[in-house]
């Protein structure tokens, strides 16, 4: 007759507990990160549409086509090169370095608004 150690059981269970939190924790951080990086570069692309002077119809094709540029490969720069290329094909002189300053600062406002909004969801779910 075999023997179970309670112990090990319970162990085994709160080990298991453990992996599966730790999963649920990995991919709402990632989902976090995607989100601040679409809004990030939302914003980069509303900015740039501004300064190209697009009309509302290609407006939200250009701001749609900035915004998941770097989704996958989390490289700010292929979406920096983009709207550099895009504003010297319209003769357009900002420099890399300003394009990076923008999308830094977009990148600190993107952050905030996706922390706060996290924040706001996780006060509404502790009140019901």
């Amino acid at each position: 007759m075999v023997k179970f150690n309670s112990h090990f059981l319970k162990d085994t269970h709160t080990l298991k507990d453990s992996v599966v939190q730790n999963k649920k924790r990995r991919d709402f951080e990632k989902k976090q990160r995607l989100d601040v990086l679409r809004l990030r570069n939302k914003f980069l692309g509303e900015w740039a549409s501004n300064v190209l002077g697009l009309k509302e119809t290609f407006k939200k094709n250009y701001i749609s086509k900035i915004k998941y540029l770097d989704i996958k490969k989390h490289n700010y720069e292929i979406v920096i090169r983009e709207v550099e290329e895009d504003f010297i094909k319209n003769n357009i002189k900002i420099s890399f370095n300003e394009i990076e300053f923008k999308i830094r600062d977009f990148q600190l406002k993107a952050n905030v608004i996706i922390e706060n909004k996290f924040k706001l969801d996780s006060w509404r779910q502790a009140r019901k």
